[in-house]
């Protein structure tokens, strides 16, 4: 999981959800679906996390550079 995108994440997470609300995950291998699952919620919300701490470092700088010229004029 740790290689997967978010997208691949997402769509596998979506496939688990849709068989066990469809019934076609057998009682003996729920719980491994659900573990699957729970990898995959954890792998978005890392993901999620690194990108927002990306975007705002950029916005940070974006505003830096930006209140400098200001400054400036």
């Amino acid at each position: 999981m740790e290689g997967m995108n978010y997208s691949e994440a997402v769509k596998r997470l979506d496939a688990i959800l849709e068989d066990i609300d469809q019934s076609r995950v057998p009682i003996d291998v729920l719980a491994e679906r659900v573990v699957e699952a729970a990898a995959l919620l954890k792998r978005c919300k890392s993901v999620l996390t690194e990108t927002e701490a990306k975007v705002r470092d950029v916005l940070q700088d974006l505003e830096k550079d930006f209140g400098e010229a200001k400054e400036e004029e």
